[in-house]
């Protein structure tokens, strides 16, 4: 089911309704079947995997915690665990990725090497539900955690439908107290996760399926588009990525907030960052915080000098790039990103980097814009990557882009017509006026229920407009599905 479907909202007014009027353990209950039923509604044969991995982790927190302070089991215990979910995640994301690569090699080599006949199925969501329930099976471990005791509530941590497919990646010491203590439904709760679900349909219908066709006209065939067309392709897929991510975000943060959960930022208007370090500050919160607290700081963070520190960054993105699909594109976009928090930190040295715009004087606004059009098109640069799947597809296109390629001639020859470019224009301006400038500048996603009464009416009232003449007829999956 999708947020922005018909079927999820008869699915979602329905489980709403009962959910209102039970028990906390009765609510517990309804929303574990129904989240069941979310995540089968694409595959039923899926919901093994993620059962598997809930009793799994539920039985090795138990272990890890039951076991003595000094207790050589409680790393074999951890260990179990992580064998088991990167088990999973690996043969089911990269298993055609790591065979493919092999054969390739081989061939390469001279040598005749044949792929197996294997196709497998990347189930909807794993990468996020694999690294939530890792994450508490590492901080039970740690210390830090007490494990779940009920192995229903922690089943609901897993597959907590909102958030389950695209996040954000909850860590149990946020979530598993919301599922295991009694919630509050307040008219407030209500009226916040109303507005983050208008807003996310905004960003997801309005904006980013707004610019998808143009995005795909020009990663489709940049060999026969103009530099100025792909520039005006790249420009729609940046947006378009951060409008479905974070529409996603805030309708699940919506979803939760109606029914009395909390769940974290997981965007906060990074385009407006003024640096790649503060770009990660802002941009899937949820996973570069992941990254950050199991992946860079146990390998060593910046002890040991700077060049372990680069080294460790170095590694933390690839695999982070790595974590986005089975593909050497995705391994560019993470080393290009790498690179760049690399180089920063060593320009940077030990100043914190500025994350808000400067008030005092035009000169240093005015270097601040600078420094935000510059993070803004080093980003762009690796959504190329990202977007094009392939080597020679990414190369083509940003060669069309460096060369400036003139107009070609030709029926075949893709162009973007005045209209195409107004209709982007007018959906980023109304993202810039009523979303993004607004939650800025107040650092509150639901700054429009703080408004005046008039001005919030008509606020609303042009985003239901916007989502109601720009839904198409067929509902547009959410990029991050994928992954």
């Amino acid at each position: 089911m999708l947020f922005n479907s018909f079927t999820f909202w008869i699915f979602f007014s329905v489980l709403f309704s009962l959910y209102g009027i039970l028990s906390h353990g009765a609510q517990n209950l309804l929303l574990l079947l129904g989240s069941y039923l979310f995540y089968g509604w694409w595959d039923w044969r899926f919901l093994s995997l993620m059962l598997f991995s809930t009793v799994v982790d539920y039985a090795m927190g138990r272990k890890i915690a039951d076991s003595a302070p000094d207790s050589p089991h409680r790393k074999k215990w951890l260990w179990i665990s992580m064998v088991v979910n990167l088990g999973l995640l690996g043969f089911f994301k990269y298993f055609n990725f790591f065979v493919d690569s092999t054969v390739g090699m081989l061939s390469a080599l001279g040598f005749e090497a044949h792929r197996p006949t294997l196709d497998i199925v990347l189930p909807v969501g794993i990468s996020f539900y694999t690294f939530q329930t890792m994450s508490y099976t590492i901080d039970v471990y740690r210390g830090s955690l007490k494990p779940a005791r009920n192995i229903w509530d922690f089943a609901l941590f897993v597959s907590f439908f909102p958030q389950l497919v695209a996040g954000p990646i909850e860590r149990a010491s946020n979530l598993l107290p919301q599922v295991e203590q009694p919630r509050r439904m307040t008219w407030e709760g209500w009226c916040e996760g109303a507005a983050l679900i208008v807003i996310g349909l905004f960003k997801k219908v309005a904006v980013a399926d707004t610019l998808a066709p143009m995005a795909e006209l020009a990663f489709h065939a940049p060999e026969r588009c103009s530099g100025a067309t792909l520039l005006w392709g790249l420009y729609a897929f940046s947006i378009q990525i951060y409008a479905d991510f974070s529409g996603y975000s805030d309708m699940a943060r919506g979803l939760a907030r109606m029914m009395g959960f909390n769940l974290m930022e997981n965007f906060q208007q990074p385009y407006f960052s003024a640096s790649i370090t503060e770009f990660w500050r802002r941009w899937h919160i949820s996973l570069s915080t992941w990254l950050r607290d199991y992946l860079y700081i146990p390998l060593g963070g910046n002890r040991g000098g700077p060049a372990m520190g680069y080294r460790n960054l170095m590694l933390t993105m690839t695999l982070g790039g790595l974590w986005h699909g089975a593909s050497w594109a995705f391994v560019v976009w993470g080393v290009l990103h790498g690179l760049y928090l690399a180089v920063h930190k060593r320009i940077l040295g030990g100043t914190k980097p500025m994350d808000i715009p400067p008030k005092d004087t035009f000169a240093r606004f005015a270097v601040y814009l600078v420094k935000v059009l510059v993070t803004f098109h080093l980003v762009a640069l690796t959504w190329i990557f990202f977007r094009a799947g392939t080597f020679a597809h990414a190369f083509d296109y940003l060669s069309g882009i460096l060369t400036w390629r003139g107009p070609l001639a030709g029926s075949d020859a893709v162009r973007f017509d005045s209209d195409d470019i107004s209709l982007m224009i007018a959906a980023v301006v109304s993202l810039l006026a009523l979303v993004d400038i607004p939650q800025y500048w107040k650092r509150n996603h639901t700054v429009l229920l703080r408004w005046p009464y008039a001005w919030k009416v008509l606020g609303f009232t042009t985003l239901l407009i916007w989502v109601i003449l720009s839904r198409r007829t067929e509902n547009v999956p959410f990029i991050y599905f994928q992954f």
